[in-house]
């Protein structure tokens, strides 16, 4: 079974199929430059070569990658083609996304032979907004748990310390980090990461900043590392198809205080593995916060419940499992007929 997996580089789709090119033999990875996207003519390059039995690519530009004599198998990382998007990105991007990348995905699910979804939250948004009628099947992300594992137990002193880390995109809320750092005062450090796109907006940090520690763009293969030491991940993005950041912090044993928001529930669970709070609420977010560090045995029994969680259902063995009996069916059935 000879796969093409084709992403855009640069993003979390990449890191889930260089798993998926890991677990599974003759998984050829492929990733595009995203400028390739503005001229998706361009794309079908991309998968040139000797015939593959399958070409695997987001559901958003698998129409322009697929070939006539292979199956196609779409992913849905993420939905942003819906009205309730506007809030958090520009005119010409909202533009962009109710209608040529709207258009692309429909005719994708059109052609596509088998379609997948990252979260609950997405095949729900392929069905409702999209009006994608075919069955979804969900497969969620699966993270090395090996490699993202917690660290041996500590007594580390001084501030307590809350990741951020993500693109600073505006949907991903990074303009919540000076009035969070505000709100919960000098006995806390905001660690937060730079991004690995140009796309950002002002943290706006002030007297804050010297609460406010910026670690830079940092590689997916230095994430463990990073993980291991803080006390807590902070997720308030308004719009997440699955959330890798925070599957990787609870397989390394965090606590998540995030936004009720998208896919992000299906994650963390509520008082067991954190604390989900209204979208934009600092307040809410920063009692969340100090209710997990005034306890530190309570943190330690969310991380080993996130642990746990993030084994059973977050598994990268689990997802590459699930998508090599999903290719194999849809040959089968290409067979069968």
């Amino acid at each position: 079974m000879r796969i093409i997996g084709a992403v855009p580089a640069g993003t979390g789709a990449t890191v889930l199929h260089a798993e998926l090119a890991k677990a599974l033999p003759d998984y050829d990875l492929r990733s595009y430059s995203p400028w390739l996207e503005l001229l998706p003519p361009l794309m079908r390059r991309v998968c040139a070569g000797p015939r593959p039995d399958i070409v695997h690519a987001t559901l958003e530009y698998g129409c322009w990658l697929r070939r006539p004599d292979a199956r196609l198998v779409a992913t849905a990382h993420n939905y942003v083609s819906d009205a309730a998007i506007r809030p958090y990105v520009s005119s010409l991007q909202y533009l962009h996304y109710r209608s040529d990348l709207a258009w692309s995905a429909r005719r994708t699910a059109k052609q596509a032979d088998a379609i997948v979804a990252v979260s609950q939250f997405v095949a729900r948004m392929l069905r409702d907004d999209l009006g994608v009628s075919r069955p979804v099947q969900v497969i969620y992300n699966g993270v090395d748990t090996a490699r993202f594992a917690p660290a041996s137990p500590s007594r580390r002193s001084g501030p307590f310390r809350v990741l951020f880390c993500g693109n600073h995109r505006c949907r991903k809320r990074p303009k919540l980090l000076a009035p969070l750092a505000r709100a919960l005062g000098p006995e806390f450090e905001i660690h937060y990461t730079q991004g690995l796109t140009r796309s950002s907006v002002s943290l706006e940090a002030g007297r804050e900043a010297a609460r406010m520690v910026c670690v830079g763009s940092v590689a997916h293969s230095d994430m463990p590392t990073l993980y291991r030491q803080v006390d807590l991940l902070f997720m308030p993005s308004a719009r997440e198809g699955f959330g890798l950041c925070v599957a990787e912090a609870m397989a390394c044993g965090l606590p998540v205080v995030a936004a009720d928001a998208g896919a992000l529930p299906e994650l963390v669970v509520e008082g067991q593995g954190g604390h989900l709070c209204a979208i934009d609420d600092v307040s809410a977010f920063a009692t969340a916060i100090r209710s997990i560090s005034d306890d530190r045995a309570r943190a330690s029994r969310m991380g080993a419940f996130n642990r746990a969680r993030a084994e059973e259902r977050f598994g990268a063995v689990a997802m590459a499992r699930q998508y090599q009996s999903l290719f194999q069916a849809v040959l089968d059935k290409a067979d069968a007929g």
